[in-house]
């Protein structure tokens, strides 16, 4: 069966601080019981990750920046809810980081994974607008480069594509990997929101707002077997950010759960006809059917790969 990696831990809770901002930060649980529910997994049927350790952490993060996570300003910009300054550096480690750190771990964990299995599933992660020194939109912790930093340094792969489908470019990703000639991203965003300012990347499809679902998976189907085969990757990280929904309050593509759903399955799909190993990771949506989308997407890549 595919390995899905979770962790109770995942889900942030800061005493109700967590709703000034649209990411639902206890989502991963509700898809967690999403999966359940039906009997696609036991309770226990999940694989749990460790959180990340510091020493792991300095492979991609600059000292100055992982220090500087401590300053509940600089938590409060990154995180974008300003009253996060106003709590003890403690609270915000306790309920906020550390709950990303066994999120990172658990991408480092589903990389392996699949790698082993062909395919695996992170019900959290995907932290793309982290970079090295410095973060930003609700990300804290680069986890996707580190996963495939930790196994590039392993000698366990020569080359990895991260396919980024979230609505918003993932910039910190983008910026880690200029230095990687190993490391390549595909990423379809929309242009005109955040980050204001966008990094150069090896496959950018900037489109414009308004996108519906049929022009979306158009372009897909059409680009992205053309970026497989010319990176040739050892793995692939799927970022499948469920923003492109027509009703997130942060993006404005026209996608339905069902497009959504469809766009996953097309992506895993695609990779895995070539042979390719692919880790999926979650990322952005701020719709309050985020995690439904996820778990309908997951539900049907499940009946497809998990033996019958």
């Amino acid at each position: 069966m595919i390995p899905i990696v979770y962790h109770p831990r995942y889900n942030i809770t800061a005493f109700g601080l967590e709703r000034l901002h649209p990411f639902d930060g206890r989502k991963y649980r509700r898809i967690h019981e999403a999966l359940v529910s039906p009997g696609l997994r036991r309770p226990r049927g999940f694989v749990r990750p460790r959180p990340v350790t510091r020493a792991d952490l300095l492979k991609v993060h600059t000292e100055e920046y992982l220090r500087s996570l401590r300053r509940p300003d600089v938590l409060a910009g990154i995180l974008e809810v300003p009253v996060v300054a106003r709590l003890p550096a403690w609270v915000s480690d306790w309920r906020i980081l550390r709950p990303m750190r066994y999120a990172t771990g658990g991408t480092i964990l589903a990389c392996r994974l699949a790698q082993e299995n062909g395919v695996s599933i992170n019900l959290g992660g995907g932290y793309h607008h982290a970079a090295s020194a410095w973060g930003g939109g609700f990300c804290a912790y680069a986890d996707v480069p580190l996963a495939v930093k930790l196994l590039h340094d392993e000698g366990k792969v020569e080359r990895v594509l991260v396919v980024d489908l979230d609505a918003h470019q993932g910039d910190g990703t983008a910026s880690v990997f200029r230095g990687w000639h190993w490391a390549s991203i595909y990423d379809l965003y929309e242009r005109d929101i955040f980050p204001a300012c966008k990094e150069p990347e090896d496959f950018p499809l900037p489109v414009g707002p308004g996108l519906t679902g049929s022009d979306y998976l158009g372009i897909v189907r059409e680009t992205l077997p053309k970026a497989l085969d010319a990176v040739r990757p050892d793995l692939v990280v799927y970022n499948a950010g469920s923003d492109p929904f027509v009703g997130d309050p942060l993006a404005r593509y026209r996608l339905t759960a069902g497009d959504l759903a469809e766009r996953d399955l097309l992506v895993v799909d695609t990779v895995r006809q070539r042979g390719i190993p692919v880790a999926m990771v979650l990322s952005g949506g701020y719709s309050a059917e985020s995690w439904k989308i996820h778990a309908d997407a997951i539900e049907g890549i499940l009946a497809r790969f998990d033996p019958r």
